[in-house]
């Protein structure tokens, strides 16, 4: 309720100047094409798009397709500042962006960009979101209350006088859509916005974004992999491959076309995979929808039948459109609890945290009494709400930060004394962002940096293996910068598997990347030999990737164990802003103890069985 009443509140103060501007095409693309330098081939191919005034509509696709790039043509960054070849027609409210000036079409589109690091450079809060109505010259008091509501909308009240430098990449995404609803534009251009976010964090916000849509008419186009979180927030979804649209759907009729999103890799709602998997066509976008489903009169006669059960196997071919990839994947294998394979154990603890405290500030601990022992061999998924100090913890296991109190050891030895270069070829560290990491000319140097400064014999077998694990081989004599971001994020871990670290410590490893390339990348640490400690708000991924999940909130943890204990202690799950998956809570309404769709797939199948014989 607080949050509708402070929509409501924006909406009264701002929402008549916005509607008198009146209704009309929004955003009008033809024929765009665009070559990065340095690049022979063209990242958009012939793009047709329009936007309405007022439309939410989602845009996704593979990792590399060009979606990035597209959101950039819409003020003007492609091409005044990337420069490269660019042709065709790019229309923001009738101005070509091509022809016009990049301030006067940034007052109409608000980007919030992938890397919130690319976006903020204020040293405080309240500076980068007044940075905008400051320059629209706003009054001081204007400006005042601007800042206020926004840091409101997006939960960030109690940190407007806090560094940006000092918050966690869920908070700076924050700060970054709170810095473009100041200036209340028109239209919204966001890439990825939610992507560092927790899960709870992430509907509040797109919630706040949803009502703007709605109240106040603002356009919306969002760039986003995590279809199963916004499928029920937009009105259409548009989906890209290899620098085309190849798809355009209201959100309400997409999910009719699966092949699509099974051909490319898509993550797809679990409500949908449910009813598509029991034969039922159907497809709910959230569990509520999904158990009046269910609970149709003519269930049993939907699954009566085992021909009706859909193979996830051999997906029948739905020619939809004739440009899309042929690239089939498991249906199944996100939705899949998998059965980790048992790490090779000697019950000696690789890490062990005695009493840490830790902050970037002496009278602020981020982390606050860790203990904690990790085996070799263990996969370690640590998750929790935004600022709760899992970043932080994973840069003490590497020695990157050093503890206040308390001790950190890594090997046996105190990583006190010890800086970074000392686990030089032992720990492999990737960051959150990808590109604090990358500094050489092509994706190939990259992978070869490390094994060329430890004097490995085997360095080109060793560079090649590592971008084949990646899927970036392909990409091995492109610049990492021209790399869409999860490309960017796979060099980097490239460039550590490249060394055949001991341990690897992976912050949000799948930010950024679609379905194929989170499997791919998480079942080769599955099959590998080493010690595994990952931060992620995806619990799909921990629960099918990780030995063990630790579930931290306020710098301490709060729950440690397997993945299906995780799941149902709901209360601590709730403390760090995490939820169940929908599959999860579905099976609990249900009153059957599952899993994964797969798991419920097959309970639901047999007990009704059971109750046609009855």
């Amino acid at each position: 309720m607080e949050l509708e009443k402070v929509i409501s509140q924006t909406f009264q103060a701002f929402g008549q100047a916005l509607l008198r501007k009146g209704c009309g095409r929004m955003i009008e693309i033809k024929d765009l094409w665009y070559t990065y330098p340095g690049r022979s081939e063209p990242t958009l191919k012939g793009i047709n798009l329009t936007v309405e005034k007022g439309e939410f509509v989602l845009l996704t696709g593979p990792t590399g397709c060009g979606k990035s790039t597209l959101l950039k043509t819409l003020n003007g960054i492609i091409p005044h500042e990337s420069g490269g070849i660019f042709s065709g027609s790019v229309k923001v409210k009738g101005l070509e962006t091509v022809d016009s000036n990049q301030m006067e079409i940034s007052k109409e589109v608000g980007l919030v960009f992938q890397n919130p690091d690319d976006q903020i450079f204020s040293t405080t809060v309240e500076d980068e979101v007044a940075f905008g109505p400051e320059n629209l010259c706003f009054e001081p008091k204007e400006i005042d209350k601007k800042v206020g509501e926004a840091l409101k909308i997006v939960g960030m009240t109690d940190h407007r006088l806090a560094s940006t430098n000092s918050l966690s990449g869920g908070q700076k995404q924050r700060i970054c859509i709170a810095s473009m609803l100041a200036m209340m534009p028109e239209i919204l251009a966001m890439d990825e916005p939610v992507s560092q976010m927790d899960p709870m964090g992430t509907h509040e916000v797109l919630n706040t974004v949803r009502e703007l849509n709605r109240k106040l008419k603002t356009t919306i186009l969002l760039v986003e992999h995590r279809l199963h979180e916004l499928a029920s927030f937009v009105d259409r979804i548009v989906i890209m491959d290899d620098g085309k649209i190849i798809f355009d759907q209201p959100a309400s009729k997409a999910f009719d076309y699966l092949e699509v999103f099974y051909r490319l890799g898509l993550r797809i709602p679990e409500p949908v995979e449910l009813c598509h998997s029991l034969g039922i066509k159907a497809s709910p976008l959230s569990v509520k929808g999904a158990l009046a489903v269910l609970n149709r009169e003519n269930f049993k006669e939907n699954i009566r039948d085992s021909q009706n059960i859909l193979n996830v196997e051999e997906i029948p071919s739905m020619h939809v459109l004739d440009n899309f990839s042929t690239h089939v994947v498991d249906n199944h294998s996100m939705y899949e609890i998998k059965t980790p394979s048992k790490p090779a154990l000697d019950n000696s603890a690789i890490i062990s945290i005695q009493d840490l405290w830790s902050g970037y500030e002496k009278n602020k601990m981020v982390l606050k009494g860790i203990n904690l022992e990790i085996n070799k061999g263990e996969r370690v998924a640590i998750m929790g709400t935004n600022g709760s100090g899992k970043s932080t913890l994973l840069l003490h296991l590497a020695a990157i930060l050093k503890p206040h109190t308390g001790n950190v050891k890594v090997f046996g030895e105190d990583t006190r004394p010890k800086n970074p270069y000392s686990f030089a070829g032992r720990i492999g560290f990737v960051f959150q962002n990808p590109d604090l990491m990358l500094f050489c000319n092509s994706a190939e140097e990259e992978a070869r940096f490390g094994p060329v400064q430890l004097k490995y014999n085997d360095i080109e077998e060793r560079v090649r293996e590592s971008l084949e694990a990646m899927s970036i081989l392909h990409l091995k004599h492109d610049h990492p910068q021209a790399l869409s971001r999860g490309q960017r994020l796979r060099t980097a871990v490239a460039s550590v598997l490249s060394i055949n670290p001991e341990i690897i410590l992976l912050d949000e490893p799948t930010t950024g990347q679609d379905r194929v390339n989170i499997e791919q990348m998480m079942d080769f640490f599955k099959n590998d030999n080493s010690t595994m400690v990952f931060c992620t708000h995806d619990i799909e991924v921990a629960m099918s990737y990780a030995t063990r999940i630790l579930v931290m909130n306020d710098g301490q943890i709060i729950a440690d164990g397997k993945g299906r204990d995780i799941i149902k202690d709901v209360e601590s799950l709730r403390k760090a802003s995490l939820t169940q998956p929908p599959v999860v809570k579905i099976a609990n309404h249900l009153g059957i103890d599952a899993f994964s769709v797969k798991e419920l797939v097959e309970m639901l199948t047999c007990k009704s069985a059971e109750a046609i014989k009855c």
